[in-house]
């Protein structure tokens, strides 16, 4: 990594996100990618982003997924999110779901849920920026949300 690259990333780092669970079923089993590119793009029609690297070795999995789900994490889901930022195995993370309509594993304690048909893709440098038409969503739970800055989890 360059010196600027690595600039670039520490000043990025000092941007606090949020921490979501991208979920997508493959071949029977739910998978889920953790993720800080989440955003919202509009209202109307109702449309969402997130970004794919492209040298993840979960690129195809997660590119090719017509239907997904983005599940906002709790500030006490770090231990959920960090394993799957190691593993995409949602259960075998601890990670206990539920079938959204399309299909998409619903992880139960999230704090917000959007149920997602993939709408276009994007190609933003070493990134895909996935768009998804936003189909429902939901809050199961009310609690504080987790936050990602400077490398590390935090909460509001």
């Amino acid at each position: 990594m360059s010196l600027f690259e690595r600039e670039f990333r520490d000043c990025l780092g000092r941007f606090p996100t949020g921490v979501a669970l991208i979920t997508v079923m493959d071949g029977g089993s739910a998978r889920a990618m953790t993720i800080n590119s989440f955003s919202s793009v509009s209202l109307d029609p109702p449309l969402i982003l997130w970004s794919l690297a492209k040298d993840s070795h979960r690129y195809d999995r997660f590119l090719n997924a017509q239907d997904f789900a983005v599940n906002i994490l709790a500030a006490d889901q770090a231990e959920l999110s960090t394993a799957c930022a190691r593993s995409d195995d949602l259960e075998a993370n601890g990670g206990r779901w539920t079938p959204a309509s399309n299909g998409a594993p619903l992880v139960e304690d999230a704090i917000a849920r959007f149920e997602c048909r993939r709408h276009q893709v994007f190609a933003g440098g070493d990134h895909e920026i996935i768009l998804g038409e936003v189909l429902n969503v939901d809050r199961p739970r009310d609690a504080e949300a987790l936050v990602f800055v400077r490398s590390g989890y935090s909460k509001i």
